[in-house]
């Protein structure tokens, strides 16, 4: 009769249990209990939601969020007017090959002794003198250096144009890891609150079993103990998703009376390997990648600059020509001299000039530059053997990475759908009584962390997807 009472008890607590595995209370409700994570990451309530989004209420996706930063960067401000810089810098070293004018016109008036233009005597009368001149003076020959400064500015231009670009790419990274921690958190909070529900769900299936004598006291503190925790990794986890909200609002100058919210719906398949190797990769990057085209500016522009630094040292020619006139009045008898315009035509004069200018001794300041330009030219050339090293490391660490995390995430995914078979055995054991509530938390803990590792690798096998992809010639921000 015992035995018979006891099987009945069992049944009834498997019906009990069954109800509330498929039913647990939450914040708004009932919820299921969770499933394997899936290939798309379901974004929080808006209610639970601390991310940002305009005022208008949109969300901005991973795209729109870089945008928004690039336009809104003050690095990229900046260099757009280093690039204004450069380019005034190129007009003007046009501007310096063409004929340089230049006109004077002078007025001067006389008291006392003075020299009577007319007679070419001294006089003791008061005079009104008015002249007019105009010079023009045109480079013929200064050692090539005007040719080659024309040519450094405008290899210095088209740097720019890479600097600017490198500038646009490094806020979108940078936004975009920040926008990949607000998804990595957001997640993590929803897990939390997963598991949490899920830990109510014991404490209230333990009471039963204890009204039953079929568990004791210490497996009720244990149960108790463990929805505490789980409560406060719920609390742990919004606080890293507020901070990681405020670093993606910071990454994106955006204004902080606004409310921002970003979309953390991001979809990608299991990973079946790449579409294109690392040899293909690495060749692109070191020919195309803004910061291997800008090195090899920076240090073609330093070897034009050493070319104009000895321009320097040889002679220079300047072909000159002009033209002047004069008009002179005597203030005390203004009849004396003829009108302006009969003056201003008979005291016309031209002249033609040819100047050569030999450099012979200048303190050494010329010889000293074309050694500093050529130290110049040699720290750039280092640079940029730098610079392509440093390059070639990223796009190796970057592709293996995404290889790396790629396996990851498939293991992953294995790992966090075993954790949940074993999972749902030792909750079954428990029920029966042949576990112990330490055991059921093991499993539901092991649960959590690979369902958070299999998260972890997935966001960061997009990101290093999409990095690679940007070492081989696609742009961060897609339309």
């Amino acid at each position: 009769m015992k035995r018979m009472k006891r099987v009945f008890t069992i049944l009834v607590m498997s019906i009990f249990w069954t109800s509330a595995v498929a039913v647990q209370p939450s914040a708004t409700g009932v919820a299921e209990i969770p499933c394997p994570a899936t290939d798309t990451l379901p974004a929080m309530p808006d209610g639970d939601n601390h991310a940002a989004v305009a005022d208008d209420g949109v969300r901005m996706s991973l795209d729109e969020c870089m945008r928004y930063a690039v336009e809104h960067s003050a690095t990229v401000a900046q260099q757009s007017y280093t690039n204004n810089n450069y380019r005034q810098d190129y007009i003007a070293s046009i501007a310096d090959m063409v004929p340089s004018i230049s006109g004077t016109v002078g007025a001067s008036t006389s008291f006392g002794r003075s020299v009577d233009p007319e007679t070419n005597t001294y006089t003791d009368v008061s005079n009104f003198d008015n002249s007019y001149s105009l010079s023009v003076s045109v480079p013929v020959f200064s050692g090539l250096s005007r040719i080659n400064t024309l040519r450094a500015t405008r290899v210095m231009r088209r740097q720019g144009a890479e600097e600017l670009q490198l500038a646009r790419d490094q806020v979108a990274l940078k936004t975009m890891e920040a926008y990949f921690d607000v998804v990595y958190y957001t997640e993590s909070v929803r897990l939390a609150r997963e598991q949490y529900e899920t830990s109510l769900a014991e404490v209230t299936r333990t009471r039963k079993l204890l009204e039953l004598g079929l568990k004791s006291s210490a497996d009720m503190a244990e149960v108790e103990s463990q929805c505490a925790s789980d409560d406060y990794l719920v609390m742990q986890q919004q606080n890293n998703l507020a901070l990681a909200e405020i670093a993606l609002a910071e990454a994106m100058n955006f204004p902080g009376d606004k409310r921002l919210t970003v979309d953390t719906d991001v979809a990608v398949e299991t990973p079946a390997g790449v579409a294109f190797g690392y040899d293909e990769v690495l060749a692109n990057a070191l020919e195309n990648n803004p910061k291997a085209v800008a090195a090899g500016y920076n240090e073609r522009y330093s070897r034009l600059s050493l070319s104009v630094a000895r321009g320097n040292l040889f002679p220079s020619i300047y072909l000159g020509g002009g033209y002047s006139t004069n008009y002179f009045m005597n203030l005390d008898n203004r009849a004396l001299y003829s009108s302006f315009s009969r003056q201003f035509s008979d005291n016309r004069g031209f002249y033609v000039s040819l100047q050569l200018n030999i450099p012979i001794f200048n303190g050494l300041s010329s010889r000293t530059n074309v050694r500093k330009a050529r130290n110049n030219w040699h720290i750039a050339e280092q640079k940029r053997v730098e610079t392509l090293r440093s390059l070639q490391s990223e796009v190796a660490q970057a592709y293996q990475q995404m290889l790396g995390y790629g396996k990851e995430f498939v293991y992953a995914t294995k790992k966090t759908e075993a954790a949940q078979r074993a999972y749902e055995a030792v909750s079954g054991k428990y029920e029966r009584g042949l576990v112990s509530a330490i055991e059921l938390q093991t499993a539901a803990d092991n649960l959590l962390e690979a369902r958070s590792e299999r998260l972890r690798a997935r966001l960061q096998y997009i990101i290093k997807v999409r990095l690679v992809e940007y070492y081989n010639g696609e742009p961060l921000i897609r339309k």
